[in-house]
């Protein structure tokens, strides 16, 4: 009898731990999934959902080459609301030197938010800006960590299809983020001008091929545009899938529905067969 007792109260816990190392243990955990990202409605949300995304995929996956895409929307930055047709995310009017002006503070913010080391000291991080080329809006930001140089950050922004932005990517990886026989560093290209290869042409997609879209990952991005009459917005957060919103047309404020997931960015034919198949 007390060897039965003995099996009776450690039974719960025998179970704990065989359910723990069991490959079907995941199965019987009472843990809810992680909840998909919500398309964030103001700056502040932009910046710390952007931060987060860009310190996981660095920290936990050891990417430390990125490409992200900030929104430059005035319904997002503005203090006030604003109809569909004003809205600047759907084609900028502006010019590179106008959207780095609203870049340049934004950019800034993230760097001092990315997280990737507790080690602070009680000192804050500070972030310096070298201008590249004034007519193209690019610049080069770096934030220089308390902790030590080994958790500085640099951020090209901004970037074209110009090949002097190939030197000065290779620049930056050389001296800064992938330098031989140190660990390698967190670099961003923010906001490039490119979509994919095709925007190279003929003779620069080849380098581009080989020097960026082989080897920087979209960790975090924000893209907005028009399908079917209907503002579509385009969330990417590290690790998650491509997630598809549609504003409402009754609720402007209303950030947006989301309808579709895609494990890569999905193509406008594939948006709009998810929005017929959502409209009914």
């Amino acid at each position: 009898k007390p060897q039965l007792i003995s099996f009776v109260v450690h039974l719960p816990l025998a179970l704990a731990l065989l359910l723990s190392t069991s490959p079907y243990g995941s199965a019987f955990s009472s843990s809810p999934p992680p909840a998909p990202p919500l398309l964030p409605t103001n700056p502040d949300d932009v910046i710390r959902q952007a931060a987060n995304s860009i310190a996981k995929a660095y920290t936990q996956d050891g990417i430390n080459l990125q490409s992200i895409r900030i929104p430059l929307s005035e319904s997002i930055y503005g203090d006030k609301e604003e109809g569909f047709v004003a809205d600047r995310a759907i084609g900028w009017q502006g010019g590179p030197q106008e959207t780095y002006r609203y870049l340049s503070p934004l950019v800034s913010n993230l760097l001092k938010q990315i997280k990737i080391t507790d080690n602070t000291g009680g000192l804050v991080v500070k972030v310096s800006e070298q201008i590249l080329l004034d007519f193209d809006g690019s610049a080069l930001q770096t934030s220089e960590h308390p902790a030590g140089p080994l958790y500085d950050i640099q951020a090209l922004l901004q970037p074209n299809t110009d090949g002097y932005y190939l030197k000065t990517i290779e620049a930056v990886e050389e001296q800064f983020s992938n330098t031989d026989g140190k660990s390698k560093r967190l670099f961003l290209l923010v906001n490039p001008a490119w979509r994919d290869r095709s925007s190279w042409g003929f003779f620069g997609g080849k380098k581009a091929q080989e020097l960026i879209f082989n080897r920087y990952e979209t960790t975090y991005a924000i893209d907005q545009f028009v399908v079917r009459g209907r503002k579509v917005s385009l969330l990417k957060c590290w690790s998650d899938d491509w997630v598809v919103f549609v504003g409402s047309d009754k609720v402007p404020s209303f950030p947006g529905e989301r309808v579709a997931t895609f494990p890569a960015r999905p193509e406008y034919k594939d948006i709009d067969a998810a929005l017929a198949k959502h409209a009914g």
